[in-house]
């Protein structure tokens, strides 16, 4: 797979994250809570990805791959449980940035795991992409809550390793089977965390649950980890930290076109500089392969 269609499938994942939040807060607003939301969006993602693993007709993979696979899948799962509680006692706004962080919190694992210093092009982009994330979150409003903040820490430190994880383990498994035994890993921390006597429960049906928790499922627990498998690989993991900071102005923009919030100017700036922050070292590093790509003189004569 070539480099721009690995960033378009990491692209388009962080995007599905994004439509997340508009979609959680739209089943909020019908009167479900945190565990009704988080467990059935588990439950009913890790259903499809069954099917599709199924249609595969061989699940079966080496014990300890399968077992690696399932623990860098139980930091999907931390990372919903972590968030939802960050939600509880800080604003979204606040949430939101905290979670955010994930993309500089990428960039300096990555940079210790590889003993090297991340590139200019990289270190640049994360600022952006933090300063950004501030005025378009505009959680310079809000005050801070210590366990709120933790925990929302807690959530950009576990995606961070997710979608580190994602792109170095188990290159050579089929996408759908590393997918759903990842996924597996995320559904048995949530199924501890929240019980399916919580929210597989008939009142919870009835009163329209499903429509909410299969969409949840598609956008968070199948087309992300299918695409980033697909596309991380062949990408760095800085790039596919940085790419992943796509999902913030997506959840600004659904929430503005379907929830019909508003955003100041300040807002709208923000998501400007986080575009550029994500798109910068992607054109800096088309420049260095053309150049390179292109041949010398002496090579022509």
């Amino acid at each position: 797979m070539n480099r721009s269609k690995a960033t378009l499938f990491v692209l388009i994942g962080a995007i599905s994250y994004g439509v997340l939040s508009t979609i959680v807060k739209l089943a909020y607003g019908a009167g479900f809570d945190s565990a009704a939301v988080s467990g059935s969006q588990f439950f009913f993602g890790w259903l499809m990805i069954f099917v599709l693993a199924l249609l595969s007709k061989n699940l079966r993979l080496h014990p300890k791959t399968a077992l690696t696979l399932m623990a860098i899948g139980i930091s999907s799962g931390t990372t919903g449980y972590l968030y939802y509680q960050s939600l509880q006692t800080v604003s979204a706004s606040v949430a939101i940035i905290l979670l955010f962080q994930f993309t500089w919190i990428g960039v300096v694992i990555d940079s210790i795991l590889a003993k090297r210093l991340p590139s200019r092009s990289h270190f640049l982009s994360a600022v952006l992409l933090i300063g950004g994330a501030v005025l378009a979150s505009a959680a310079y409003t809000s005050a801070l809550d210590v366990r709120g903040t933790l925990f929302g820490l807690g959530a950009a430190v576990s995606f961070s390793i997710f979608l580190l994880a994602s792109g170095r383990v188990a290159n050579h498994v089929p996408v759908i089977k590393k997918s759903f035994y990842m996924m597996t890993g995320g559904l048995l921390f949530v199924m501890i965390m929240y019980p399916p006597t919580t929210f597989l429960t008939a009142t919870n049906f009835e009163q329209g649950l499903i429509w909410y928790a299969l969409p949840l499922g598609l956008f968070a627990l199948i087309l992300p980890p299918l695409l980033f498998a697909a596309g991380a690989p062949h990408l760095s993991p800085a790039s596919v930290s940085l790419l992943g900071a796509a999902e913030l102005p997506t959840a600004v923009i659904c929430s503005v076109l379907i929830l019909g919030e508003h955003l100041s100017g300040s807002q709208w700036i923000g998501i400007i500089i986080i575009l550029i922050g994500i798109f910068y070292p992607i054109y800096v590093s088309s420049l260095k392969q053309s150049t390179t790509s292109v041949p010398r003189q002496n090579d022509l004569s």
